[in-house]
């Protein structure tokens, strides 16, 4: 019957995956992959009862649930019994179990552990537990395990881990074999409990159970505190709770061979995955799962109580063949012959058993060295993991500094307040605080010579102003196209010169700044110290942002800077245009009575030379007069002419152009007197020889004109329309407003020097536009449009092609 047994067991263990016929275990994977949609069953021990079991680890399976959205889990609680059975059946996929009975499943079945289950004591994370052997603490006969002979004893099951086998261990190493030595060893199942109740009621004298329920039990009050005595206790070593047995790994999380290993890998994730504070957790009262751990120490047990995979030692030790075979030992002399057969048959039986034992450990072996391996992966993995959460956590940091830094650049860039040297000023700072660097140059280039417009820190680290902080790297700059240059120790850059080595300085930070796409400054940074390592891509990059910003800052003040010299320019033509007509008007005015006196003059020396007065002295005096008068008169055409027909340089130019300039210049003041101004420019306007100043200044007045036309008026829109025409060889501009319109009696008079129908108007600008256009060879009109407005209208010749 022994050798029957053993060879059954020997030929499950060793021959079980050679009879799968082939390509067996690939259906079977895909057969479960097809059921995905059915329910993933997670066979859990129920060492405290089923209820308990569902109740505590169904938040588990619900995390599962979640996490892994295309599949279901349930927990099926099972005891020792019904996991083989449920197993054997391909009931379930995973199992959560005592480490004792995974490893008898690891050899029956081939399960395989993914991860292990974690315990929080005091605070502190578990992955080891341990059991107790307990009495009552007034029994005065047990006080060591030796005392157990003899007396009654209560467990869980032979086959139980926590509940019996790990204290078979401790009885034995005290030569004490409980199915020999006790007086009575009772097996009650699970529950535990009731095996602590029943101490406690002395039932029994004593028992042995999971650490954590007999802490358990005393936490939730069910015993008293001081009412069981622990024997055989070991220093606590680290371990939050009182034990009698060694540290064994916990319970273990393990894939069944119909499993799929995606979805095993799925599952190991997620697991590992989980907060060691997760509600999960905090339900089955642990602390997560961690990667799985060594179990060699449970082999170890087995190996020493011969249970489990390792029952075979038990069976191949000469007392037990001799108590198998007694009978044929008493009768060998009587069947002697049978006795040779049986002893050749017995030694080939040990042969084999001997070849199954040096396979189960080299199995083992080859296990052990596994486990090594993935315990030295694991450190390395926890190493890694570490690296790169520090490197996460700078990289953070550095994120976040420059987050604050754009949002300060941002603030600089966008206050209305600083004025353009303030600005620079701010956005110089705030990069040296940035960089943590001392002092920040803001240098110049201008047609091949260098100058420092602006500085930033400690001023005494730059000794001259004559340009950047090292000629060298800026050259450097200028090569390298606006990309910035980091040099973390200048005495060891080629670019070091003595000047930086005489300043003091040690480390350089500098990127180019352009403006309309050419190089404008360099934008340099020193420090008195060598950096450690190179800047990082964000910073060279923030650093890039910075040169850029400053380089729009530059551009915004050069275009502010031509746009006063514009307004100041067309302000100057504005005052000599005016000057000129008023000269010319004078002229005008002041020729007629000399004119007059002139003519009058003459009809006097004709009177007098009739012979009635002294002829000589009177045509003296006479002549005289006239030739003051005529010198006076001569003089005014001169001024008048030199004023309003003096050359005027003309060139070809685009009057859209011009529109859109007087507009950018008036755009303010209408839309703040509340007048729209529309602009119908005629595309592929052909170009007009004249001088853009002049007839800017013409367009000028005609929006002016117009917009005055309109103020004060209510009930209607004011609009004010500005359109270009081509036609028949002219160009045309015409500006329509909304007003009231022009009386009658002003048209013919609209142009007139000093004429105006506005109580504060002078009467000199239309004059002086009609002079414009009349110089560039073209005719200027006005009309009104019945009430509706006036329309001002200039022509101009198209200038020809060369």
């Amino acid at each position: 019957m022994l050798f029957k047994r053993l060879a059954s067991g020997l030929l499950g263990c060793t021959l079980g995956t050679a009879l799968v016929p082939p390509g067996g275990a690939t259906e079977l994977t895909e057969r479960i992959e097809a059921q995905e949609q059915d329910p993933i069953r997670i066979g859990v021990l129920a060492y405290r009862g089923k209820a308990q079991a569902l109740a505590r680890w169904s938040p588990t399976a619900n995390y599962l649930s979640r996490v892994i959205a295309d599949h279901r889990f349930e927990i099926v609680p099972l005891n020792l019994d019904e996991i083989a059975r449920v197993i054997e059946n391909a009931g379930i996929h995973f199992t959560l179990t005592n480490p004792g009975n995974y490893v008898d499943l690891e050899s029956r079945f081939g399960a395989s552990r993914i991860a292990t289950l974690q315990t929080r004591a005091s605070e502190e994370i578990r992955v080891r537990f341990g059991a107790v052997i307990v009495t009552r603490a007034d029994n005065a006969e047990i006080n060591t395990l030796e005392d157990l002979r003899g007396k009654s004893f209560m467990a869980v099951s032979a086959q139980a881990f926590g509940g019996f086998q790990m204290a078979w261990r401790e009885l034995k190493e005290h030569n004490i074999d409980p199915f020999r030595h006790l007086g009575e060893l009772r097996f009650v199942g699970f529950p535990q409990d009731k095996i602590i109740f029943a101490v406690y009621n002395g039932t029994v004298d004593a028992a042995t159970v999971r650490v954590e329920t007999l802490v358990h039990m005393i936490e939730s009050g069910k015993v008293p505190r001081d009412a069981l005595r622990i024997l055989n206790a070991q220093p606590q070593d680290h371990h939050a709770y009182p034990r009698s047995t060694r540290l064994y790994p916990e319970w273990p999380f393990a894939t069944l061979k119909n499993t799929p290993r995606r979805l095993a890998t799925r599952v190991t994730q997620a697991l590992l995955s989980m907060p060691a504070d997760h509600p999960a957790a905090h339900s089955s009262r642990t602390a997560g799962w961690t990667i799985p751990l060594d179990y060699s120490p449970v082999h170890e047990l087995m190996r020493v109580l011969q249970i489990g995979p390792y029952e075979v030692l038990r069976q191949t030790s000469p007392l037990a063949m001799v108590k198998r075979y007694s009978p044929w030992f008493a009768g060998a002399g009587f069947m002697l012959l049978l006795l040779i057969f049986l002893n050749g048959y017995i030694s080939r039986t040990n042969h084999r058993l001997k070849d199954t034992e040096r396979s189960l450990r080299r199995e083992i072996v080859g296990r052990e060295r596994s486990q090594a391996a993935l315990a030295r992966y694991r450190d390395t993995l926890e190493e890694q993991v570490a690296t790169r959460t520090e490197d996460l956590r700078t990289t953070n940091l550095a994120l976040e500094k420059s987050r604050v830094a754009l949002r300060e650049l941002v603030k600089i860039t966008s206050a209305p307040d600083l004025s353009h040297d303030e600005k620079l000023a701010r956005l110089l700072d705030t990069g040296r605080a940035y960089y943590g660097l001392p002092v920040a140059v803001l240098a110049s280039i201008e047609q091949g010579r260098q100058r420092a417009c602006k500085i930033s820190g400690d001023a005494t680290l730059v000794r001259t102003r004559a340009g950047p902080l090292n000629q060298h790297c800026a050259a450097q700059l200028i090569e390298r196209g606006g990309q910035p240059l980091d040099i973390p120790d200048m005495d060891k850059h080629s670019g070091g010169d003595c000047i930086s080595l005489k300043n003091g300085w040690k480390s350089y930070l500098g990127a180019a700044v352009l403006v309309e796409g050419h190089l404008h400054c360099t934008l340099e940074f020193a420090g008195i110290e060598v950096r450690p390592t190179l800047l990082s891509q964000w910073d060279l990059e923030l650093l890039k942002v910075m040169a850029q910003w400053i380089g729009d800052e530059l551009e915004r003040q050069l275009a502010c800077e031509a746009e006063q010299r514009h307004q100041a320019e067309f302000a100057h033509v504005s005052r000599i245009n005016a000057i000129g007509e008023l000269a010319a008007s004078l002229a005008h005015e002041l020729n007629q009575p000399l004119t007059g006196a002139i003519n009058y003059s003459s009809g006097c020396l004709r009177l007098l030379r009739s012979g009635k007065v002294d002829p000589e002295k009177l045509a003296e005096g006479i002549q005289r007069t006239i030739e003051g008068a005529t010198l006076a008169a001569d003089i005014i055409r001169h001024i008048r002419e030199f004023v309003q027909k003096g050359d005027t340089e003309l060139s070809p130019l685009d009057l859209n152009t011009a529109v859109r300039n007087v507009t950018t210049l008036i755009t303010l003041e209408a839309r703040r007197r509340n007048v729209d101004l529309v602009l119908d420019l005629a595309p592929d306007l052909p170009p007009v020889n004249g001088n853009m100043i002049q007839l800017e200044q013409v367009i000028l007045n005609f929006i002016r004109n117009g917009v005055d036309a309109m103020d004060g008026l209510n009930g209607r829109q004011h609009c004010l329309t500005v359109t270009t025409r081509h036609i028949e060889g002219t160009v045309q501009l015409t500006a329509m407003d909304t007003g009231e319109g022009i009386a009658k009696e002003s048209l013919n008079k609209i142009f007139d020097a000093f004429y105006t129908t506005k109580p504060d108007g002078m009467g000199i600008g239309l004059s002086v536009s009609r002079s414009i256009v009349e110089s560039h060879h073209g005719r200027i009109m006005a009309r009104s449009r019945s009430g509706n407005g006036a329309e001002f209208t200039f022509e101009l010749p198209v200038a020809e092609r060369a």
